[in-house]
């Protein structure tokens, strides 16, 4: 049933960061698929070795070469902040810098400007969805100011976005930032939220501890349907252009083809690379960002 409200500050804190942080590295493969079930990847580049030993993730491409992610020290210490890797030129630009964590960088259909979920410096870890622009000329401003409990965001147009609001259990929502409303899907979700070719969304729904399925959710009706159950045990994926779902489980890489095909099918193992837990992913065109965590 569609339920419509008004934004009102969420009674939880969805807390992304404990004291301690997991040590993670984002490496990046130029990716080539020759066939259906055919993957080549090259050219692997690590690109955390400023940081290898703390906190990077969450890596989101804004064009072929640049590519955008969270990084900061994995004891907690530190607020974790915004960089930015050309990797065409080899720089690096740290994009935030204050007091509060920002995390998930996502780039806006407008293309100056880029969002994250930043845990404010408030004394009770606020989380909001913010955006900033590119060139720094301003320190952004929130984008819901009364919504609070954002942990992820994807977005489908340029007034809705898709968020991971949390609480028990955590819920689906759709965001329209021309009346600041939020509107109330479903329940029991994931953290991946991709948008899809047909301009629908795919989510993630968790319906017990072990059953977990990719869902289509038609946003004209408001309806989900079952894509296919995920690869165990893991929650993150991204979908390509052909509607070609990828997900990971350790250090192996599968594929599941909607329409095509009846189940997952391996197409890369990275272990020789010294990856062995892939957690976040994030594609581009002939690129792909793995997240290994330790």
């Amino acid at each position: 049933m569609r339920k419509t409200i008004i934004l009102l500050t969420c009674i939880f804190c969805y807390k992304i960061v404990l004291a301690q942080l997991p040590v993670t590295n984002i490496y990046v493969f130029d990716m080539k698929q020759e066939s259906d079930s055919s993957f080549i990847f090259t050219n692997p580049k690590f690109l955390t070795g400023f940081n290898s030993d703390g906190y990077n993730n969450q890596p989101a491409f804004f064009s072929n070469d640049e590519i955008y992610f969270t990084s900061g020290e994995a004891s907690g210490a530190t607020p974790t902040n915004i960089y930015a890797l050309d990797l065409k030129n080899r720089t690096k630009t740290q994009v935030t810098r204050s007091e509060d964590k920002e995390y998930s960088p996502t780039s806006l259909i407008a293309p100056f400007y880029f969002s994250c979920i930043r845990q404010e410096a408030d004394g009770k870890n606020t989380q909001r969805l913010w955006v900033f622009p590119k060139d720094r000329s301003s320190k952004g401003e929130p984008i819901f100011p009364d919504a609070t409990g954002i942990g992820y965001h994807c977005w489908l147009n340029e007034e809705e976005v898709a968020l991971f609001v949390v609480g028990e259990p955590h819920k689906l929502a759709i965001g329209n930032t021309s009346d600041k409303s939020l509107e109330v899907l479903t329940s029991n979700i994931g953290r991946s939220m991709n948008l899809l070719s047909n301009g629908n969304l795919a989510y993630v729904h968790k319906a017990t501890e072990t059953n977990w399925t990719i869902k289509e959710l038609d946003l004209e009706s408001r309806r989900s349907t079952t894509i296919v159950s995920t690869v165990t045990e893991s929650e993150d994926f991204v979908v390509l252009p052909n509607n070609t779902f990828l997900m990971a489980q350790g250090s192996k890489l599968y594929k599941y083809r909607s329409g095509y095909d009846t189940k997952w099918f391996m197409v890369a193992d990275f272990s020789k690379q010294g990856i062995k837990h892939i957690t976040r992913i994030a594609v581009s065109e002939g690129r792909i960002a793995l997240v290994d965590i330790k």
